[in-house]
């Protein structure tokens, strides 16, 4: 393994070692002691906040702004393709196959397109820029960048080692930056699942509001 790869695995190893770092900051404060009644059941709460409450339709913001959430989406489904062809890129295992290649390639290169069309968005909506801040810019650049880089060292292999250095560089700025969210999500739409649930909110109308 070469200085690039290895320094991929020593950026992911500093990536996860910071995540579990401000996860642990972020128990330090204890757990919310809550006095009322349930009223209805934390477990559902949560399995509606990860199935049907990411529905489109659930979210009045999402439905206002329908192009941004369909980017969105891709965007991340893109990146994340890129974050799986890590995996046998560092192993130096034989290539993909062609058919692989091609879906990985085209999902990636949406991804990128993805990322660009809310990169633009925000630096051209006067109440967007307004409410940015310097974070936005560098988390979207990075991962744009990377899943570009990803669906062309696909094509061009001379192209793997740009793409490797450039997950160093996002890889290293993921507990830094906004793209912690990325493993803040699952705890808290737990959390938040778990609050409401229990106030018979989630899922609509299941609660007993005693």
């Amino acid at each position: 393994m070469d200085g690039l790869r290895f320094g991929v695995l020593l950026a992911a190893a500093w990536a996860a070692a910071g995540l579990l770092f401000l996860r642990q900051r972020a128990k330090a404060f204890g757990p919310r002691r809550l006095y009322a009644k349930p009223a209805g059941d934390p477990a559902a709460g949560i399995r509606y906040a990860f199935t049907q409450g990411m529905a489109p339709w659930a979210k009045e913001s999402v439905m206002m702004n329908l192009p941004s959430y369909m980017a969105g989406m891709v965007f991340h489904a893109g990146v994340f393709t890129g974050l799986a062809l890590l995996a046998p890129a560092l192993a130096g295992s034989a290539a993909l196959p062609a058919a692989v290649r091609a879906a990985a390639g085209a999902l990636a290169l949406a991804g990128a397109a993805g990322g660009l069309a809310l990169l633009l968005k925000r630096s051209f909506k006067p109440h967007l820029l307004g409410l940015s801040s310097p974070d936005d810019f560098v988390a979207n650049l990075l991962c744009t960048l990377f899943a570009l880089l990803a669906a062309l060292q696909l094509a061009w292999p001379g192209l793997q080692r740009p793409w490797l250095a450039e997950a160093i560089l996002l890889l290293v700025y993921v507990p830094l930056g906004k793209i912690r969210h990325c493993f803040f999500f699952f705890p808290t739409r737990s959390h938040f699942g778990a609050f409401f649930g229990r106030r018979g909110t989630f899922p609509p109308g299941g609660g007993s509001h005693a």
